[in-house]
């Protein structure tokens, strides 16, 4: 899922990263369909990006004060779509 971003994609099949952690790539698992928070940069050509200083986290690691925010508080007079 993403947050903001819906007006440039609707539907995100990859992330995309360098391609180890020397050049700020993430490793992220790919098996037990693990679900996280991910921020990044929608590039031009639609490819979505993230790296090392981008906030990344395991949503079952976010607090439930986290959890509630992104998922209620954080729309709250803002001009997004949170989903």
């Amino acid at each position: 899922q993403m947050f903001k971003g819906f007006d440039k994609l609707k539907d995100v099949q990859y992330v995309y990263t360098p391609f180890d952690s020397s050049l700020c790539g993430v490793k992220l698992e790919a098996n037990n369909k693990k679900q996280y928070l991910l921020t990044g940069q929608i590039l031009s050509d639609g490819k979505v990006l993230i790296h090392l200083c981008n906030y990344i986290e395991p949503w079952d690691d976010l607090s439930l004060s986290q959890k509630k925010s992104l998922n209620q508080r954080y729309q709250m007079g803002c001009g997004c779509k949170v989903s």
